[in-house]
């Protein structure tokens, strides 16, 4: 590698490439619009075109290199004369050598140029740095300028006027803030992206620096490329350390334009995808990759295969945004598998993030507002699970034991898709553009065969209307389905535990090349990469519903809408949030396809997935729906018994009434003891009714 490069070389080699076309109208606009325009990109590739050795020099000495660019712009722009006012040149699209993962920055890499990806995780408002400043002497008036390369104000050593008569001594000078030469700069921390971890690693962080006209255009969440140089800090200890601090000198910053940037698709790779694609039995075949180790689960997992694809973004007229993203609840008895479920999706879905509710705090999930060590302390935010898997598939096991302040966060998260955040003196809006796979337990352990599901579940109505599907999953005592789970289970060990004998191994008795084949059900008919370059691959499609799709959705939904009309339009048993689920499923499906339409297949898929779910969740025991039951937690039966009891206190309840009487009146207007004795609970958690010292019950 070249080192012996004259600063000519160098002014040279740049000049060959400032007089490129694209650069010198680049050049030409800066000199139109200086300062709203100051800095000139230049692609690493048209330096390399220019010359590669040149090209590999600017990585090893970047400070040098980049000093020189800024002369022969500067050159190149006679307007511009004043000190500290400079053009910036910022090289971006770094070769793949480059590229650094912050885990593994060291010493070798200081004071080289090296890209870094991550995920912005705390970013600092933008502020004013000194880099010139002008000191005028106290006794002569004299102006002198001062360079401003670190964080400390470096004051004139002496006055530079020989005829002041006062260069040789000691005296005052003043500052002249006003006169001065600022540029803005901003501090950000970004963390490693959460899909290149494995193992449970902990993300790795590093600072960096971005100043001038690049300042500002960051923000916590974002999916960033830091091209930088490598610094290195002495830690700011009392005692001097020989260990220092690493931080990013930043020269350009590169924003992700998709989440599945980072998954490379070769043309073999695309080969593969389409031939996949023609498979008719590509959906059962996803179905099977999805945690094969698991027993069963078949409904589960169709409906998770489709919330990998996922709905299509959609951008209105008027600048309303409809999500695309599926949302699925899974509620089932201990030991079904429901967190072995939530872990496997984490690691397979792009930026899959898992959260247990147990352990989440709403600032974990959401933002934390934490106090900056950059300047004054000021408050900043720092991104919670939510906004790191943007675009990606957030996990949360064990909902239901979030706290209900914590478990308020999520509202707004799931259906706009972003979150509000006002704490700290700080307002500010965070995307988090992610589909939720959730888990919850029944509120009394198990779920009872002769109790209504939507009174076992320990959610607020309010958040259960929010997700496209909820699974319930029980676990009873099935001789032929007991057989069937133990078998798989002991399988999925015996062939776990072949995996792990060395090559050559022979175990009397034992027959590895049986077991490998006896049970190779559990595994995945696509391996786990495959599936990702598929899934990243159908986000390019946006199919579009066909009119016999669109009429198959609407007769299912219409239909079942009808069923509330017998009681008076008393009962809802569908609302708009589920006609939005059908057609989202639809859209999945056809991506999963790479079909560019949604045809009646499709929408067949959505209409029995969304129905088979009503039926478990918010069947009325009469073959009909009714949705109040998730929505608001009160189904329309108990909404006019509710109206029936309040009619009783309001005729004969004026001094109260005991248990005893309540129940006469009740059973004369057909309603039993249990259903009274809900009725009243609900009254009283409401705070509609309460008890006297007496023991009577009472209307307030």
């Amino acid at each position: 590698m070249p080192s012996n490069y004259q600063d000519e070389d160098i002014q040279a080699a740049w000049n060959d490439v400032f007089f490129r076309d694209k650069y010198r109208i680049m050049i030409q606009c800066i000199a139109d619009n200086f300062p709203q325009k100051k800095s000139v990109r230049v692609d690493y590739a048209d330096i390399n075109a220019v010359s590669v050795d040149f090209a590999m020099f600017v990585l090893d000495e970047p400070d040098r290199c980049l000093e020189i660019a800024r002369k022969t712009v500067m050159s190149l722009l006679p307007n511009i004369s004043r000190p500290g006012e400079t053009i910036n040149v910022r090289i971006h699209n770094l070769p793949r050598d480059a590229k650094v993962d912050i885990r593994n920055l060291r010493a070798d890499h200081l004071r080289k140029l090296v890209a870094v990806e991550g995920l912005a995780r705390k970013v600092t408002t933008v502020r004013p740095r000194m880099t010139h400043a002008l000191f005028r002497c106290a006794r002569c008036g004299s102006e002198i300028w001062v360079a401003q390369p670190g964080m400390m104000l470096k004051e004139p050593l002496m006055c530079n006027n020989p005829e002041g008569g006062c260069n040789k001594q000691s005296t005052r000078f003043n500052l002249d803030e006003k006169e001065s030469v600022y540029i803005d700069t901003q501090k950000i921390e970004i963390q490693e992206s959460p899909e290149g971890l494995r193992g449970g690693a902990q993300p790795e962080r590093i600072t960096g620096y971005v100043e001038d006209d690049i300042a500002g255009e960051v923000t916590a969440g974002n999916r960033i490329t830091l091209n930088g140089i490598l610094r290195s800090a002495e830690k700011s200890e009392r005692d001097k350390s020989t260990v220092f601090e690493i931080y990013l000198d930043v020269v350009s910053v590169e924003f992700e334009q998709h989440e599945y940037d980072e998954i490379t698709i070769t043309d073999e790779d695309e080969r593969k995808i389409l031939e996949m694609s023609r498979d008719p039995d590509l959906y059962d075949n996803i179905v099977r990759s999805i945690s094969p180790s698991i027993y069963g689960l078949d409904s589960v997992k169709r409906a998770i295969a489709l919330q990998l694809f996922g709905g299509c973004h959609k951008e209105m007229d008027d600048g309303t945004v409809m999500r695309g993203d599926m949302h699925i609840l899974l509620i089932g008895d201990p030991g079904v598998a429901k967190s072995q479920l939530l872990r496997y999706m984490s690691s397979l879905a792009p930026r899959g993030i898992y959260a247990s509710g147990k352990s989440a705090s709403a600032a974990g999930l959401t933002a934390a507002a934490v106090r900056d060590d950059f300047g004054d302390g000021r408050w900043t935010l720092e991104a919670g699970a939510l906004v790191l898997a943007d675009k990606g598939l957030a996990c949360i096991d064990e909902l239901d034991k979030m706290t209900d302040q914590d478990r308020s966060s999520l509202h707004e998260a799931m259906e706009s898709q972003r979150i509000s955040v006002a704490k700290a003196g700080i307002t500010a809006t965070l995307q988090c553009r992610c589909s939720m796979l959730a888990a919850a337990n029944p509120k009394y352990g198990r779920f009872e065969e002769d109790t209504a599901i939507a009174d076992q579940i320990d959610l607020p109505p309010a958040l259960m209307s929010r997700f496209d599907l909820i699974f319930v999953l029980t676990d009873k005592p099935d001789r032929k389905k007991d057989t069937a789970i133990t078998e798989h289970i002991l399988n999925a060990h015996q062939r776990g535990q072949v995996r792990m004998m060395h090559e050559g191994d022979i175990i009397p008795g034992i027959d590895a090349r049986a077991v490998l084949d006896r049970t190779d059900a559990i595994r995945p008919v696509y391996e786990q990469e495959m599936l990702r370059k598929y899934v990243a691959y159908s986000k390019r499609i946006t199919p579009v519903i066909t009119e016999e799709a669109k009429r198959i959705i609407e007769n299912s939904f219409l239909r079942i809408r009808n069923m509330g009309g017998g009681d008076g339009g008393k009962s809802v048993p569908i609302t708009a949030r589920q006609l939005e689920a059908f057609v989202r499923l639809s859209e999945a499906s056809a991506k999963m396809r790479l079909s560019a339409v949604v045809t009646d297949v499709d929408a067949n898929r959505a209409v029995d997935l969304v129905e088979d779910y009503l039926q478990r969740i918010a069947g009325n025991g009469e073959g009909g729906f009714d949705i109040d039951k998730i929505a608001t937690g009160i189904s329309s039966k108990d909404r006019s018994k509710i109206e029936v009891v309040k009619g009783i206190f309001s005729e004969y309840g004026a001094d109260g009434l005991t248990m005893d009487e309540l129940r006469q009146h009740g059973e004369s207007q057909g309603i039993g003891e249990d259903e009274l004795n809900r009725v009243i609970k609900q009254l009283r958690d409401k705070v509609e009714v309460i008890v006297t010292q007496s023991g009577r019950y009472k209307m307030v």
